[in-house]
């Protein structure tokens, strides 16, 4: 009996987590596509309401989140291009390095780093806005007076977020290369300013695709899951940093999810 009963447990657990994780993948999904489904039906791109929220979003997302882009681009140029291109340069494999840059530095660490810091900025706002406006009665307030909150407060978040993770991403590589080649051209040897002319040739028109992907599902993705989370808080102030926590930890595993996808993918 003992036995059944820590086999019942085991098979149990997993499965009702499954079933859990499954079905909150689905509601993510379903929530986010009839977003996006009513702004382009109803108000499109150019509708005043739904562009300035857009606009309002990026903004923040974005142009507020500059200085500490600016500041990790600096420090990721020193720690990862400056030593990396000294290590390989060191053991004689420089044919390697403009390979290893685009791969390491444009691909994998920038825009994670990008996605880390919408989380924690962007992600726990989003979730603390909506879940105050749920908590207080204003989001049944805007229902009430005929406003769609899908054309008004979600797929602006939706949108604005995905556009600003590629934009940051884009400055944070940017700089982050920049700072660290000419950083080594200037400490170990002038020849490493070539380096600056061979990324710009080195990508293809496939790594492109992969990183504007990349990026935008990254932004997409934080940005619903703080939206659904946010609407998720019903009727105890508690749970509005409950559904932030919630939010957080959803949206670092679907990155790191949707970073493995992305690399066998490439594989």
């Amino acid at each position: 009996m003992k036995t059944n009963s820590i086999a019942a447990i085991l098979t149990g657990i997993p499965g009702r987590f499954l079933i859990r994780t499954g079905l909150y993948v689905i509601n993510l999904m379903t929530f986010s596509s009839l977003a996006l489904h009513d702004w382009y039906s109803n108000n499109r791109l150019f509708n005043k309401r739904s562009y300035s929220s857009m606009i309002a979003q990026i903004i923040f997302t974005g142009v507020d989140a500059l200085p500490t882009i600016t500041l990790l681009g600096l420090a990721a140029g020193f720690a990862f291009t400056y030593r990396l291109i000294t290590i390989l340069d060191s053991i004689g494999a420089t044919d390697e390095i403009v390979n290893l840059l685009v791969n390491i530095i444009c691909l994998g660490i920038g825009p994670f780093l990008a996605a880390i810091i919408l989380i924690s900025r962007t992600g726990s706002a989003i979730v603390v806005d909506l879940g105050n406006m749920k908590l207080h009665g204003e989001i049944e307030g805007l229902e009430m007076l005929g406003i769609n909150i899908n054309n008004y407060l979600i797929a602006p978040r939706l949108i604005g977020t995905a556009i600003s993770q590629l934009a940051i991403t884009v400055y944070f590589t940017f700089i982050a290369l920049v700072f660290g080649i000419t950083l080594s051209g200037l400490l170990s040897s002038s020849s490493h300013f070539e380096f600056l002319y061979q990324i710009s040739t080195a990508f293809t028109p496939f790594l492109v695709m992969v990183f504007v992907i990349k990026n935008l599902l990254f932004g997409y993705v934080i940005a619903a899951t703080s939206c659904y989370n946010g609407l998720s808080v019903r009727n105890s102030p508690t749970e509005v940093p409950q559904q932030a926590t919630r939010a957080i930890v959803n949206s670092l595993v679907a990155i790191f999810i949707i970073e493995g996808l992305l690399a066998l993918a490439i594989l």
